[in-house]
């Protein structure tokens, strides 16, 4: 992705744009709550189910960047509109100059590259904006969804930590992924 023009939108690429996570986004992130499956990968396990009171407590806790000092809550939106998905910096490490995201991806739109762009804008933000210095991801060996997400970013692997997270019945281990700004800026900051 290109660096933005200084006239252009900041928060908008080719395909989507980021937005501040709204109170009325409760409602889409609840019916995506159903999609074990989705949370078994985000959250290395299965949670239990999420109430609509839940999700309005949620949505109205992050929406307008409430809490940035810990979670900066986006909201994903097609540029046709849709709200397809969030992404969040979390995990901040200010001293340390190192952060990670989550990324959620609604399953009607996912495999068209949403979640590539609007992790490239995050990326760019949290890096060139933040002064954050290292980009952190974990996944479970099993994702390879989030494995080929990390390779496309540039991430590199750089450790597993064996059998560390328990579900399904069994025990996996959890990868490790890691990008500089460096390699970030060398490939497409």
């Amino acid at each position: 992705m290109a660096t933005p023009e200084m006239h252009a939108n900041y928060w908008q690429g080719e395909l989507v744009r980021l937005r501040a996570l709204a109170v009325e986004d409760a409602e889409a992130w609840l019916a995506e709550d159903s999609d074990s499956e989705a949370i078994r990968g985000l959250n290395f396990g299965m949670e239990l189910p999420k109430s609509a009171a839940m999700a309005e407590e949620w949505a109205a806790t992050f929406a307008n960047f409430g809490k940035a000092d810990e979670f900066i809550f986006f909201s994903i939106e097609a540029l046709a509109g849709d709200y397809v998905g969030n992404i969040n910096i979390h995990g901040m490490d200010r001293n340390n100059g190192v952060f990670e995201t989550g990324t959620r991806i609604f399953r009607p739109y996912r495999r068209r590259g949403y979640a590539l762009e609007a992790k490239r804008m995050v990326l760019r933000y949290a890096f060139h904006e933040l002064r954050f210095q290292k980009y952190n991801l974990r996944c479970l060996e099993t994702n390879d969804a989030i494995i080929r997400h990390a390779k496309r970013l540039g991430c590199r692997e750089e450790g597993r930590i064996r059998r560390a997270a328990y579900t399904e019945g069994r025990y996996l281990d959890v990868l490790l992924f890691g990008l500089t700004r460096e390699e970030f800026d060398a490939t497409q900051g």
